[in-house]
């Protein structure tokens, strides 16, 4: 691990507050934000430098977007990863299970997430555990406020409780979410380097996260996709937000960010990506209510429409606070979302969409 966290580490409450507190000035967001960004690296370095003897992990979701390529402008306060399923002993391509019977591809799929709660729960949860414990110790931090504790609602989850030097935010809880599985895609990836924000405003300081293997933006893009084309299935399906609508608009908001970029632009003409990005999503998390048998062209359906568009604007309003700088209007990021929909149901191999952010 890097040891030159022990230097914000060791430094007292009021000088890691103002480190704090000058990096959000400088960002245009809070201290909270800036400091729990500092520990979702820390938990970053610890995950694929700290722990020993682990099954590789694969960094993926909205906080790589952020943190490895730099190309959302959202705070992003979890850690999603995906462990290798060969590595837990229980290796399964799409193609392997389509294979099975029904019944053997459901116990396999079973098997995979028990393996991977077995791995969260034991070998990582006491090696992160340790960890803490000798980083405490060495930075004479309270053991009661940092901390590892497995998730009670979630068998692949963890969190990591950490001492704060900000005051308590509604919003942002004093904890980094580690949300874990083994039944996602593992291709394209590669190594990244994840620096804290604050590192800027700590001259001298190299407070790189080296190695951190990453999923690649473009198969995050297609992922995100297939995310908003179930959010919009399960609306029309049963008229609510899937997980009662909390923090959901973010993926709206990523997705238009990343069309702005190379890496959208190049992922959008990808369709072999796509269908993989699809055809991956139904084997290892299908439920009839997304509909993604109908995810393709011309049935791609990811623009909200009546009550979901106006309980996704009240959900944005809530997060814009995540958002570094002054927050994209939610209009247009619906209008940017809307003509991505009518690009990936049009029949031209390569489909183009306006290249703007949609910021206010």
């Amino acid at each position: 691990m890097n040891p030159a966290y022990d230097q914000i580490l060791a430094a007292d409450a009021q000088t890691k507050a103002g480190v704090f507190t000058t990096t959000a000035q400088r960002l245009g967001t809070t201290p909270q934000n800036v400091e729990k960004d500092f520990w979702v690296c820390w938990t970053l370095d610890a995950l694929f430098n700290g722990l020993k003897d682990r099954p590789r992990l694969l960094f993926k979701g909205g906080t790589s977007l952020s943190k490895g390529f730099g190309l959302i402008r959202r705070f992003s306060e979890d850690i999603d990863v995906t462990v290798f399923r060969d590595d837990l002993g229980e290796a399964a391509s799409i193609e392997e299970l389509q294979a099975l019977s029904g019944k053997k591809r459901g116990a396999a799929l079973d098997a995979i997430k028990a393996a991977c709660e077995v791995y969260i729960n034991g070998p990582c949860l006491a090696g992160l555990s340790e960890i803490v414990d000798e980083v405490a110790k060495r930075n004479r931090l309270s053991s009661g406020q940092f901390r590892v504790e497995a998730d009670p609602h979630d068998s692949q989850a963890l969190y990591l409780r950490y001492p704060s030097a900000t005051p308590e935010d509604a919003y942002i809880a004093k904890a980094v979410k580690i949300e874990s599985g083994a039944k996602s895609a593992l291709d394209p990836n590669s190594t990244r380097i994840i620096r804290p924000y604050l590192e800027a405003d700590v001259p001298g300081i190299d407070l790189g996260v080296t190695d951190v293997t990453t999923v690649d933006a473009e198969r995050t893009f297609w992922d995100k996709i297939v995310i908003l084309h179930g959010l919009r299935r399960w609306f029309d399906n049963r008229g609510e937000l899937r997980g009662d609508g909390q923090r959901v608009s973010r993926h709206y908001y990523d997705v238009c960010q990343l069309m702005a970029s190379d890496a959208g632009k190049s992922a959008l003409k990808d369709r072999r990506l796509a269908e993989d990005c699809v055809a991956h999503a139904r084997m290892f998390f299908n439920r009839p209510a997304f509909d993604l048998a109908i995810a393709a062209p011309p049935t791609f359906s990811i623009h909200p429409e009546g009550k979901m568009l106006d309980d996704l604007r009240r959900d944005y309003r809530a997060m814009a606070g995540m958002i570094f700088g002054e927050a994209s209007a939610f209009e247009a990021i619906m209008d940017g979302i809307s003509e991505l929909e009518v690009a990936l149901n049009s029949a031209d191999e390569e489909p183009e969409v306006g290249g703007k952010r949609g910021d206010a």
